[in-house]
């Protein structure tokens, strides 16, 4: 009778992991809030939007932020020696605190280099400071804890 009872426990538990609810993919414009079972990025600046019943196109320029394969990508200013150059360009959502979010901004140094990563925190939607070699130590214990560390310089 154990051994059934415990083999009963251990097909729940079982079952419990392969059931995930999971958050659906979404794409946020200044109007609304799509819901998708998947996101993908199309030629051409184009998010492509897929469900049953078809797909639905969007130009990145009416894109506020998008999710995408279970990461938030949000449009954000591009920040150049700490100040905004104007321009804007989706940055991935890694971490969230007392109202500040850090972003990672992918630097394409061009075909042959790989991407440089680098992480800034923002204020609803306002630069307040970048990881650097001096406050990396701080800002990865107050973002992911002591135990992790993150992002690095």
């Amino acid at each position: 009778m154990k051994k059934l009872t415990f083999l009963f426990i251990l097909g729940i538990f079982a079952l419990s992991t392969v059931v995930n609810a999971g958050t659906p993919d979404y794409v946020q414009t200044r109007d609304d809030v799509k819901f998708y079972s998947k996101v993908r990025t199309g030629l051409f600046s184009v998010l492509i939007g897929v469900e049953e019943s078809g797909k639905t196109r969007y130009n990145l320029d009416e894109v506020i932020a998008y999710r995408k394969n279970g990461r938030v990508y949000e449009k954000m200013p591009v920040i150049s020696e700490n100040k905004e150059t104007g321009r804007y360009a989706f940055m991935e959502l890694v971490s969230y605190r007392n109202g500040l979010k850090v972003f990672r901004h992918e630097i394409n140094a061009g075909l042959v280099y790989p991407a440089e990563a680098e992480y800034l925190v923002f204020r609803n939607g306002t630069y307040v400071v970048h990881f650097d070699h001096k406050n990396v130590l701080s800002l990865n214990e107050f973002f992911f804890g002591p135990s992790r560390f993150y992002a690095n310089k």
